[in-house]
């Protein structure tokens, strides 16, 4: 996949795929996760639903955003790049080299829709429409730094390498449940999710080096499944462009509901001890029906290595390896022929799975960590956080922290919950670095998010009436505080 001068094109489709996302406003993936009175929480967890208030609404843009990457040089050269129609240069083959030189390259963007919440004595209740981009890529192994990189000298034979690659969007529909099970000691959840798929590339291409007649060959086989409005353009075999599709219509995308699926959250929250309360969630347990616009790539194909710049050798081990004689990158004349595959497929959505701690303090402060596992074929994840939420006023909550995100290890997280009356409001980061020392930071994630309350019931600013006065509204009295 990587080897091939095609795939450089590919990495131009996954810049376009997340493209809108780049543009817009985000909410932070864990700073909030032990909050749950956030209004938002039950995207981590379904139990967290019991903190709701009665009656909870909020619509698009104020209804909160998710959006985080890992690498801020890497996506904005793409971008750039990319807008510029330059998929040859020197420069963009320098954004390609550095995607490999990345062990986990990962953006996501969630943008809720709509959110409606109900709580009763039967039980929690929200429905919410949300939108989902994610694009991950994981192209650093020995196979793919043997062909690419000038360095890196000797490779073993027969050990294969996964190109692994997703660049998705979806809209989901969704009803979550919640109920108190053990009153102030367990609470459980779940949601019943629809999927409907945009547009995905899921990559299972695979790479190793074979030896064959004396002869060494790089071989690469495997599907790159595709479901986007495109029209690819062949030659040969080799895959020259992958344009969008001339009848395209931003309106048709967007609303497109052929690709269903479905899924399903579940989780708990169980308090230990008064002071200590456990939960733990499955996040996205589903799969989506991918039928329309398929443009499955099918990889199958050896190219042997130059004889003048390769030997075999003998290591330490006994292993045999191949050791290539001069810097110049092997994969510059490498094109793969392709097949294309129009049958339609199933793809598992990543499924995240939390475990999560907190420890009340004392009544204004509480410490939380969580750990976050992201399950996705050949490009899984882990991350952890730790966090101190303080109640600075009955009003305003203060969250910092540290926090380890995939490959990420600096990040200093900051957020603050104000609620309100009428409602509340979010906004954090999970990494304050990103912003006070942009070239330092690999992580970057803002979030924000407002909601309101309804039909609350009106304050009452009269006493009961006195029985001899029935109609005379007394005003309750005002309290002042002594000093001293």
């Amino acid at each position: 996949m990587k080897p091939g001068m095609r795939i450089k094109q590919i990495v131009v489709l996954l810049a376009l795929m997340s493209a809108f996302s780049i543009l817009g406003n985000a909410q932070s993936n864990l700073v909030f996760y032990n909050e749950d009175e956030q209004f938002n929480a039950s995207n981590f967890n379904p139990a967290f639903l019991t903190s709701q208030k009665k009656f909870t609404f909020s619509i698009f843009p104020l209804a909160g955003m998710t959006f985080g990457f890992n690498n801020q040089e890497v996506i904005k050269d793409v971008m750039t790049q990319f807008l510029k129609g330059d998929q040859t240069t020197q420069e963009f083959k320098g954004v390609f080299n550095s995607l490999v030189d990345q062990d986990l390259f990962f953006l996501n963007y969630e943008t809720n829709l709509l959110s409606l919440g109900y709580n009763s004595d039967f039980g929690s209740l929200n429905f919410r429409i949300k939108e989902n981009v994610l694009l991950m890529t994981d192209f650093k192994g020995d196979l793919s730094d043997f062909l690419m990189s000038p360095t890196f000298q000797i490779m073993a034979i027969d050990h294969p390498q996964l190109f692994g690659a997703e660049a998705l969007h979806y809209r989901e529909y969704s009803l979550g449940f919640a109920k108190e099970i053990i009153k102030d000691k367990l609470s459980v959840g779940g949601r019943a999710k629809i999927y409907y798929g945009k547009s995905i590339l899921f990559s299972e291409v695979s790479g190793k080096i074979i030896e064959r007649s004396d002869t060494f060959f790089t071989q690469i086989s495997g599907p790159m499944r595709l479901s986007i409005p495109a029209n690819p353009d062949f030659n040969n075999g080799i895959l020259r462009d992958l344009n969008l599709a001339k009848e395209f219509e931003v309106g048709n995308y967007i609303t497109n509901a052929r690709n269903i699926g479905v899924g399903i959250d579940l989780g708990f929250k169980y308090k230990i001890t008064p002071e200590i309360e456990l939960s733990a969630s499955v996040v996205d347990l589903g799969s989506i029906k991918w039928k329309q616009n398929i443009n499955t790539l099918l990889f199958n194909d050896e190219y042997p290595f130059p004889e003048d710049n390769i030997d075999v050798k003998i290591d330490a081990n006994g292993i045999p390896v191949l050791t290539k004689f001069n810097d110049k990158p092997l994969a510059d004349t490498i094109a793969f022929k392709l097949t294309l595959d129009e049958t339609a497929f199933s793809k598992p959505l990543p499924t995240n799975i939390y475990v999560g701690l907190k420890y009340q303090v004392n009544p204004k402060l509480n410490i939380g960590v969580v750990n976050l596992f992201s399950k996705n074929k050949g490009l899984n994840y882990n991350s952890f956080s730790l966090t101190a939420h303080y109640e600075a006023t009955p009003k305003l909550t203060i969250i910092t922290g540290y926090s380890i995100l995939g490959n990420s290890f600096s990040n200093l997280p900051l957020a603050v919950l104000y609620k309100r009356e009428g409602g509340q409001t979010y906004f954090g980061t999970d990494n304050l670095l990103s912003f006070l020392f942009p070239s330092f930071s690999e992580f970057s994630g803002i979030s924000f998010g407002t909601c309101f309350y309804l039909f609350r019931a009106k304050s009452i600013k009269y006493q009961d009436p006195l029985e001899y006065l029935p109609f005379y509204k007394r005003k309750k009295p005002k309290l002042f505080s002594r000093k001293g």
